[in-house]
C-alpha cells in the first residue's frame, strides 16, 4: 500500500496529474475512475479503528454529492478543495485572533 502511494505521488508529479488525482487513484483499486463502497472499505486494514461501516458510510455521505452510490473524481476533488478552503479560513481566523491580541 505504501509503495503504491509513493509510486502514484511520483507519477502525479511527473505526469502532471490534477490536484487530488494521485490520492484518488490510490483508493481506486480497479482503475475504473470511480470509488465504490466495497473498494473503499477494503483500503483499511482490519485492525484499523476506522475500519467501520459507519466511517465508510459517512465518507460516502460527504463525498457522493449526486447520491449515485459511487464517488467520481470530480466529486472527490470538489469536496477536497472545499475542505482545503475551510481549513485555510479556520487558520486565518485563528491567526487573526492571535494578531489582534498583540
Amino acid at each position: 500500500m505504501v509503495r503504491r502511494v509513493i509510486v502514484l505521488l511520483l507519477l502525479g508529479i511527473v505526469l502532471g496529474l490534477q490536484p487530488y488525482e494521485a490520492d484518488f487513484l490510490m483508493f481506486d483499486q480497479d482503475g475504473d475512475k470511480v470509488l465504490k463502497y466495497d473498494e473503499l472499505r477494503a483500503q483499511f486494514p482490519s485492525q484499523n479503528p476506522y475500519n467501520t461501516a459507519d466511517f465508510v458510510a459517512q465518507f460516502f455521505l460527504d463525498y457522493d454529492s449526486n447520491g449515485d452510490k459511487v464517488i467520481e473524481f470530480k466529486e472527490y476533488s470538489t469536496k477536497r478543495e472545499q475542505q482545503k478552503l475551510e481549513l485555510e479560513q479556520q487558520q486565518q481566523s485563528i491567526s487573526s485572533m492571535y494578531h489582534d491580541d498583540l
